[in-house]
């Protein structure tokens, strides 16, 4: 509950996709006119898509016209349905606490307002429908970016083949299922969304293009690139904690998926979803999922009970890798070199407390090395130091692979409550699983004790493109 990002749970699509078309089209939407959707162009759509990403739809998927006004009841709706505003008011507070939202930060109305600031369009789960909202693919916005394509109206026509992949894969791979199972690690969330958003994108872009090849994919990669950029400009002021692991699911997303396309094509994105990526740091290094996976760890947290006699549990998460560099770069810079100390990340689990209005926080983070649990200690240490208020109690201890976090009333009583919590804890970190082989283009790596970094290859400039490939049927 820490994060906005699982409290839409079921709209999931809700958020950016106006945002994507900005960055690889540009191009007005002639899909809906006065509300009226052209019938014929979006049965031409889905009878292409399916064929394009060779997946036949199962059911009927209905196409309806929402007004901007209607999309946002819907998404307040979602919201009401799945949290009350006391889990928001708590994950509001607990994100100011660890520095990821600003203090006083309303999460309920910032969230409503930048995804009433993006909506486009959306699948929705729930009615098994498909979602335009009316008059907002025709933003200025979308006519500034420059474009990929030109001379020819393809916004709307590629926010349905986006979404329409998302019915495809409710459809056949269940993906609000698989997002249930997760509900409670929101970072193993993030990195399934981030599956889904890549797949989509990718479909919808290479779906415009008739085909993808080397040097459309990474056309779609650089573009990609300038989402925060446009993302600004369109939102504002959207506070980074909301923002990055929104912007993340897709423009990490589709990297993440591109490289098992070219593996094997999309019955390689296919064979995603039977292992999806379990964290975000997997999908932010993605050799640590092709090349060598490295799992996170399974962290149990315990010995606490006795000194929080009066609390009741609130939630029980994980923050993950995304989460941990944006608290730092918020914090300590957007530049900040210690934000690469998440390399080393291989687990987290934070536990969070109310009593009354009040909140406390157990958090323990677990690293590949002592060494990199150390330098955490030392950076959060700085972060807590500039983020708590006036009086307020914070402890950092390292201790061999794994940092303890305290925040509130926790931390007054800490020399006592740290022994007994890493005495009762569990930290389980996986060795790497060797991989049966690289991923055959040159991915993020970086160094991980014991592991070898494959060689970077050298850039390639201006690549001949590959035959488009045909649809399959």
């Amino acid at each position: 509950m820490t994060l906005a990002k699982r409290y839409l749970r079921g709209l999931i699509r809700a958020i950016l996709p106006a945002v994507i078309a900005a960055a690889l089209a540009g191009c007005a939407n002639a899909l809906v006119n006065d509300g009226v959707v052209d019938q014929s162009k979006a049965a031409e759509v889905r009878a292409q898509i399916q064929k394009f990403r060779g997946l036949d739809f199962l059911r009927p998927v209905p196409l309806v016209v929402k007004t901007r006004d209607q999309a946002q009841a819907m998404l307040e709706a979602e919201m009401a349905r799945e949290h009350s505003d006391e889990d928001l008011r708590i994950g509001g507070m607990s994100g100011a606490m660890t520095g990821l939202y600003p203090r006083g930060m309303d999460l309920k109305s910032r969230t409503l307002a930048m995804m009433r600031s993006q909506i486009a369009a959306f699948y929705d789960p729930h009615d098994k429908q498909m979602v335009l909202v009316e008059g907002e693919a025709d933003r200025s916005l979308w006519n500034r970016a420059a474009g990929l394509m030109n001379h020819r109206d393809i916004v709307g026509e590629m926010i349905l083949a986006h979404e329409l992949t998302h019915a495809l894969q409710d459809q056949h791979f269940q993906i609000e299922k698989m997002l249930d199972n997760v509900k409670d690690n929101d970072d193993r969330d993030l990195a399934l969304k981030s599956l889904a958003e890549g797949d989509a994108t990718l479909s919808g872009y290479g779906y415009m293009m008739g085909g993808l090849s080397d040097q459309s994919i990474d056309a779609i990669l650089t573009r990609m690139r300038d989402l925060p950029r446009i993302f600004a400009a369109q939102s504002g002021d959207v506070p980074t904690g909301l923002s990055a692991p929104m912007i993340f699911q897709y423009a990490a997303g589709v990297r993440f998926v591109a490289i098992a396309y070219e593996r094997g094509g999309w019955s390689a994105v296919d064979a995603l979803y039977a292992h999806p990526p379990a964290s975000s740091l997997q999908v932010m290094y993605p050799n640590d999922y092709y090349g060598r996976r490295l799992d996170p760890a399974k962290i149990e947290i315990a010995g606490y009970e006795k000194f929080l006699g009066g609390w009741s549990k609130a939630d029980d998460d994980t923050y993950g890798a995304l989460l941990l560099r944006t608290i730092i770069r918020r914090n300590l810079g957007k530049d900040s070199p210690d934000a690469d100390i998440v390399e080393s990340w291989a687990g987290d689990r934070i536990l969070i407390f109310k009593k009354n209005a009040g909140l406390a926080i157990l958090w323990i983070v677990a690293f590949r090395d002592a060494d990199s649990a150390a330098r955490y200690a030392k950076i959060y240490g700085s972060v807590l130091g500039r983020i708590a208020e006036p009086g307020a109690a914070w402890r950092v201890e390292a201790k061999g692979a794994g940092v303890l976090i305290a925040i509130g009333p926790p931390a007054g009583d800490f020399d006592r409550l740290a022994p007994e919590v890493w005495r009762a804890s569990t930290i389980v970190i996986p060795p790497p699983r060797a991989s049966a082989s690289s991923p055959p283009r040159t991915v993020q790596a970086r160094a991980t004790p014991g592991v070898p970094v494959p060689r970077p290859t050298a850039p390639r400039a201006d690549p001949p493109p590959r035959a488009s490939l045909a649809p399959r049927s």
